[in-house]
């Protein structure tokens, strides 16, 4: 026997007594630096590594010990151009179907073509439980931040996240005080604070208005709703409602209409983020707030709710 077959008679035994790994897990494949043709693998025969291996029957890994049955682990690390450090994938699930079928066992997890997970979670009766399991990319989260002044009208620096690309220097949209016309429909754009958003959170002040009407605010660039009203205003009043308003994610910008002449100032005090994200000195707790950074993990195991905490 030359020396190359010993080494690889010795690795299979190795692998033998540790047991048959991985080859059971669903839509998880091992890929090798080289290709090569799946290996057939009777039930007890140990897994190639490096190998495509084809396990007909299901593979079952058991412990009784108090640490993980199955550890997983990649060492390399991945740095961007930006310079994100990142970790190279330790598991892979093959997608494949629109979901995960309700026959599954509870417990089981797949991934579909669209690239959404779907978990086993439990069952009724003769039904199995099948839920999406939510990540950034399918649900959304709500975001808090110290309240950002996005708008107000009344001074320079109060209308530079108002989008004009034509009239930059001499806004259409407003008088000579700086108040928006009514009848008129300004952008704000919040890229500044936020990337990608669905939603945004905030309230809305009518300040010196000429006459009584409403504001709207909408997402921007999309046709103006006729039939709601985010705040109704009267004559010389300053008046202020809270909003809730969906965000055009692809050019993050909400659009503010004004029925009749008025300043328009507004705050933000939170976002909702799928994919996307916000400015990290914009989020609650910053360094400028106490406590600084808190490990809120750490501190929850030191404290308890009121309710059970007793007398």
């Amino acid at each position: 026997m030359s020396k190359d077959q010993d080494n690889t008679v010795n690795r299979r035994r190795l692998l033998r007594r540790a047991g048959t790994v991985a080859a059971g897990l669903a839509g998880t494949s091992v890929v090798g630096a080289a290709a090569a043709l799946p290996a057939e693998a009777a039930p007890g025969d140990p897994v190639l590594q490096g190998s495509d291996n084809n396990a007909v029957n299901a593979t079952t890994l058991r412990s009784s010990s108090n640490t993980a049955t199955l550890r997983l682990a990649n060492g390399k690390v991945i740095t961007e151009p930006n310079g994100r450090v990142l970790t190279a994938p330790t598991l892979r699930l093959t997608p494949n179907g629109e979901g995960l079928s309700s026959s599954a066992e509870v417990g089981s997890i797949g991934l579909d073509t669209a690239g959404n997970i779907w978990a086993a979670t439990g069952r009724y009766e003769e039904y199995g439980k099948v839920d999406r399991v939510h990540t950034s990319t399918n649900s959304n989260r709500i975001v808090p931040v110290i309240p950002q002044r996005v708008l107000d009208t009344r001074t320079a620096q109060g209308r530079v996240n108002i989008y004009e690309p034509d009239n930059p220097d001499a806004p259409v949209n407003l008088d000579s005080a700086g108040r928006l016309l009514g009848g008129h429909t300004i952008e704000i754009n919040l890229a500044r604070y936020v990337y990608i958003s669905e939603a945004t959170f905030g309230t809305v002040t009518a300040v010196g208005s000429l006459a009584a009407g409403f504001l709207q605010i909408f997402p921007g660039g999309l046709p103006r709703p006729t039939t709601f009203a985010t705040l109704n205003f009267e004559t010389g009043r300053t008046m202020s409602n809270g909003f809730m308003s969906g965000v055009n994610w692809s050019t993050d910008r909400i659009s503010v209409y004004a029925q009749r002449t008025t300043h328009v100032v507004i705050d933000v005090v939170a976002f909702v983020i799928g994919f996307g994200q916000v400015y990290p000195q914009i989020l609650l707790p910053n360094d400028d707030w106490l406590p600084l950074k808190p490990d809120r993990a750490a501190v929850a195991r030191q404290r308890r709710p009121s309710w059970e905490q007793g007398n």
